[in-house]
């Protein structure tokens, strides 16, 4: 299932015309986008963000876009779609989410 939104969150990208290229690598378990744009950095990331957010409207799921650098090419984020995990324990505030909550089954 994440790997349709990292899919359509390229797509998403590219349609837009934010990005000219790009490519996921990963590196030490951590997955790293590679993007090439006519953008500066700063505005990219914020580009980035916005594409992440729309495409996470109405689920769970929270992007999370990390700078890591940029040279001629490329600028490099650890761009990912973060999945919350399910609570164990009730905090007592009365989450729509309270382990109290949940069907035995």
């Amino acid at each position: 299932m994440l790997s349709a939104f990292y899919q359509q969150f390229e797509a998403a990208l590219l349609q837009e015309g934010t990005i000219l290229t790009s490519n996921w690598r990963m590196h030490a378990g951590q997955r790293f986008f590679y993007v090439s744009s006519t953008l500066p950095a700063r505005h990219l990331t914020a580009r980035l963000m916005e594409t992440g957010e729309r495409l996470a409207a109405g689920t769970k799921l929270k992007p999370e876009c990390m700078y890591v650098r940029s040279d001629e090419q490329w600028h490099v984020y650890r761009f990912r779609f973060l999945v919350p995990s399910e609570k164990q324990f009730c905090c007592g505030n009365l989450c729509e989410d309270c382990f109290l909550l949940r069907e035995k089954g």
